[in-house]
Order: C-alpha cells, then structure tokens, then sequence
C-alpha cells in the first residue's frame, strides 16, 4: 500500500512538474479548479466535501507550482517535494472523503493525474496559438472513462 502510494505521488509529482515547464502562464488556480471540477463530479460530493477538496487543491497547485519553479531542472528535488505534497494531500482527502470516496479517488489517480497532464497539454497548445481541437477529444475520452468507473 505505502509503496503504492509513493508510486502515485511519483506519478502526480511528475505530471505537475512536466506540464509546469511548459506553461508557467497557468495559474495554480486554473488547475486546482479543473482538477476539482472531475473530483466533484466523478466523486459525486457535496457542498462541503467540494468546497474543501477545492481548498485542498488549490493548497497543493501553489505549492507544487513553487517546488517547480524553485527547483527547475532538478527533477530529483522536485519529484522528492512534490511526493511529499501528494501525501499530504491524500491524508487531507481522507479526512474529507468518505470511505467509498477515498477508495475510488485512489484507484482514479491516473486518470486524474491523465487529465492534468490534457489540461496542461491543451493551455500549453492555445497559449502557442495551436487549436488543441485534437487534445481536447483526448480530455473529453478520459473524463467519460473516468466518470464510468
């Protein structure tokens, strides 16, 4: 279980990382709300529940947001802050989520982490002038898979 964990904040962290590098024009803000936003839905939260999952994103974005910018081209440093973050987070969560919640946001990191990684991808394609027409199919594909489980 711990090295699962670890292996999913590895996962996180580098996914934040990479798509930081490319765009440091996106907010942590815009992450924390896309990544809320599939939370909220795919979870199916209530009020409370997503008004703390969105505090507790936000939280994480800024901080991994400044790990990268701190750390730039020390990906050791980064990915070892950064897993560091993600364990925290998932404490938070835990606290927050039900235990039905829990288990499905952890078995659904992936997919998160995947449509982080589109999201990125996407504002990285409109702020170089690119249409992203190909890539927003992509994120609406794994957000459908993602909802289905």
């Amino acid at each position: 279980m711990k090295k699962l964990l670890i292996i999913t904040c590895m996962v996180f962290s580098g996914a934040f990382a990479a798509s930081a590098q490319d765009t440091p024009e996106i907010s942590a803000q815009e992450r924390a709300k896309n990544l809320s936003h599939e939370m909220i839905r795919d979870l199916r939260l209530n009020n409370y529940q997503s008004t703390k999952v969105s505090e507790i994103n936000l939280d994480v974005a800024k901080r991994m947001l400044a790990i990268e910018k701190q750390y730039a081209g020390n990906q050791e440093k980064i990915n070892e802050l950064c897993n560091g973050v993600c364990a925290e987070r998932d404490q938070k969560l835990e606290n927050v989520l039900s235990t039905v919640q829990y288990n499905e946001y952890f078995g659904d990191r992936k997919n998160l982490v995947a449509l982080d990684r589109q999201f990125m991808s996407d504002a990285a394609n409109k702020s170089r002038g690119g249409n992203g027409v190909a890539s927003s199919e992509t994120a609406s594909s794994a957000s459908r898979t993602v909802s289905i489980n």
